[in-house]
Order: structure tokens, then C-alpha cells, then sequence
């Protein structure tokens, strides 16, 4: 038996102590970021050359006795040193203002110089641009799936999603894993999938579904309890590495469990029992050796399917898609229905074929 124990009272305790002194260290750190922000250094530096460049103009302009443009002109050549003519009248009181303007301005324009290319190169406005441009994805995605844990069951899932061309986020505690070149350009958001806040930036309240696939099985269990208190309606799937667990995920709200270890097992299993059936399982799962795939389609009510029978329809003639089962409220799955069979508005076809046979299905299913 393992020894992992599922206390709801305890776990719940725990995880609004975490979320708490999560939202205190933000609300400590965040007047230190703010400081070293880097749009705020920007607008520093800039206002430091812009207000210079005002007193270096009002004083050119008041002592020189020139207008604004060629004040302004005067400030600018003398502040970077470019040496041109000068304008104005160059009495005493100008030669002494640019003298001082000179020590002065000349020092705080390379300090604003100096900041301006260090946030070029060292990538910290770069950086910035890019977390704000994944914030904007993230506040756009729905229907989405997040993949906590870049291990190697999340590695996978994650792969499988992005083949399938599925919206999915990964969130991910090491900064190192988020580097991995297959995943480049989607979304990997750095952060604990036990934090409330992390979990809520990742649009847990407007995904389809949640892969709960972190390092051990206790934050297996922590993530989908958390989970499931922020939106019960999510799907989540987690990963139960150890024997026994699978009660504890079940009690956290777990839709459904995976045991990589079992799993594998009973597939090298099959493969010597029934390697024919497992080699056509194979051409529908992986989608490597032919185009196959398996879905649930709806009938809706103002689809022609309804009211008419598989004999009369014949969908393997029309799309292509061959008709494993009917799922209908309240009855179940008929499993290899007869010609005979009606379609009623409601009902979920299990359909196999290829993407274009099991499309033009939906279609008629949508009755567009």
C-alpha cells in the first residue's frame, strides 16, 4: 500500500497557506519590480534626455536671445559633443551655460545612453515584449488544455496536442525545461501548477482540460484538487505513478487516471497475445503509418440524420466513415448498430475513418 494519504481538510489548508504567502511575496515584490521594470527604465531614461534637452533650450533661447527650434538645435549639438556652428548671441552668460551644461547634461546623457542600450542587449525589454505578448495569447485561448509538468508524460501529451493542432498551455516549474525546441513558440508558462495564481493565468477557468502530470503523486493529487475547486467543470486527467494512489485522485475530483507503468505493461503484454489487434490499434492511435482517427460526433436536431436509418443513409457510401456505436441519453453505447438503426436528435456517433470521411460526417451531423 502506499503511503501517500489524501486529507481534504489538510490539503486544503495547505494550499490556501501557499496561495496566501504566494500573494504576499507579489504584493512585497512588487514595488521592487516595478523599479527595475523595464518599460519604467525606459521612460526614465527618456524623460531624463527630454527634460536635459528642455534646459538646455530654455537656457540657449533666454541667453542667446534665439528662437525655439534654433535653442533647441544648440542644446542637441552641444549635449552630444557634434560641434557645429553656433547660433545666437556668444557673450559670457552662453559660454558659461554651456560650459556647465556641458559637465552636466553630458553626464546624464550617457547614463540615459548607457541604460537605454543595456536594456537592448540584455534582453530585458525583449523579454518583457515577449512575456506581454504571451500574456495576450493566454487571455485569448478557450477551450484549451493545460499540460502541468514537462516530464515525460506531460513531454508527450503536449506533443500529442500540438500534432493535433489542439490549443494547449504547459506549465512547467524549471525554467530549464522550457527551452525545448519542439515546443518553440507555444505557450510554457513558468511556474508551480500547485499555485492558484499560475493556475488562473494559465485560463484554468476557460479550458476544456487539465493534464495533471507534475513530479510526484501527492502533487498530482494537490494539482487536481486545486483544480477542481477553481472550476469543477474541468476535465482532468493525472498521471498515478505508484499503486494505490489511484483512490486518492479519485477523492481529489480526478475525471480520469493513467498509470504509465500499468499501461506500458499491459501493452507488451498484448503485443505477444494479440499483436494483430494491437498493430490496428496502432494505425488509429499514432496516425504514423495511415491518415485514422476515431471521434464522438453529435446529431443535432435539425440534422437529416434523424428520423432515418443507417440502411438508409448509408454513411460509408456518402462520407467514407465507418460507424462503430451510438451513444444515447439514457441507453448507453449500442455498439455495431444495425442497418436498422435510427437516428435520433442527441445522439453521439462513434465514427472511425480518416479526417476528411469523419468531417464530412460532422457536417451532416450539423446539418449545415
Amino acid at each position: 500500500m502506499s503511503n501517500l494519504r489524501l486529507q481534504p481538510t489538510r490539503a486544503r489548508s495547505q494550499q490556501s497557506s501557499a496561495g496566501n504567502r504566494a500573494k504576499q511575496a507579489q504584493l512585497a515584490g512588487s514595488s521592487k519590480q516595478d523599479t527595475h521594470h523595464p518599460l519604467s527604465r525606459l521612460w526614465r531614461t527618456l524623460l531624463l534626455l527630454t527634460m536635459v534637452v528642455l534646459i538646455g533650450t530654455l537656457g540657449y533661447h533666454r541667453l542667446g536671445h534665439i528662437g525655439f527650434l534654433d535653442s533647441a538645435y544648440m542644446a542637441i549639438i552641444t549635449l552630444f559633443t557634434v560641434g557645429f556652428r553656433e547660433l545666437g548671441d556668444v557673450n559670457d552668460a552662453t559660454k558659461l551655460f554651456t560650459i556647465f551644461y556641458l559637465i552636466a547634461g553630458l553626464g546624464i546623457a550617457t547614463y540615459a545612453i548607457s541604460s537605454l542600450t543595456a536594456l537592448i542587449v540584455e534582453g530585458d525589454l525583449k523579454g518583457y515584449l515577449k512575456e506581454r505578448r504571451m500574456e495576450k495569447r493566454l487571455a485569448a485561448l478557450t477551450d484549451h488544455i493545460i499540460v502541468c509538468g514537462l516530464g515525460k508524460v506531460g513531454f508527450q501529451a503536449a506533443w500529442e496536442f500540438k500534432q493535433a493542432g489542439i490549443p494547449f498551455v504547459i506549465v512547467e516549474k524549471l525554467p530549464t525545461k522550457s527551452g525545448n525546441l519542439r515546443f518553440e513558440g507555444d505557450i510554457i508558462l513558468i511556474g508551480d501548477a500547485l499555485d492558484e495564481l499560475v493556475l488562473e493565468r494559465a485560463g484554468i477557468h476557460r479550458a476544456r482540460g487539465l493534464i495533471a502530470a507534475v513530479g510526484s503523486d501527492a502533487d498530482n493529487v494537490l494539482v487536481t484538487l486545486t483544480a477542481k475547486q477553481m472550476a469543477p467543470e474541468v476535465v482532468v486527467v493525472a498521471r498515478a505513478a505508484r499503486l494505490g494512489t489511484e483512490k486518492k485522485l479519485q477523492a481529489a475530483g480526478a475525471d480520469h487516471i493513467v498509470s504509465p507503468y500499468e499501461i506500458g505493461g499491459r501493452r507488451m503484454a498484448q503485443l505477444l497475445l494479440t499483436p494483430d489487434l494491437m498493430n490496428y490499434v496502432d494505425l488509429v492511435i499514432d496516425k504514423k503509418p495511415v491518415e485514422m482517427a476515431i471521434e464522438h460526433i453529435l446529431v443535432h436536431p435539425r440534422s437529416r440524420l434523424v428520423g432515418f436509418t443507417m440502411r438508409d443513409i448509408r454513411l460509408r457510401d456518402t462520407t467514407g466513415a465507418l460507424v462503430a456505436g451510438i451513444i444515447r441519453p439514457g441507453e448507453g453505447l449500442h455498439f455495431n448498430p444495425r442497418g436498422g438503426e435510427t437516428f435520433e436528435a442527441g445522439d453521439l456517433v462513434l465514427a472511425m475513418g480518416t479526417h476528411q470521411a469523419l468531417k464530412a460526417l460532422e457536417i451532416m451531423a450539423s446539418g449545415e
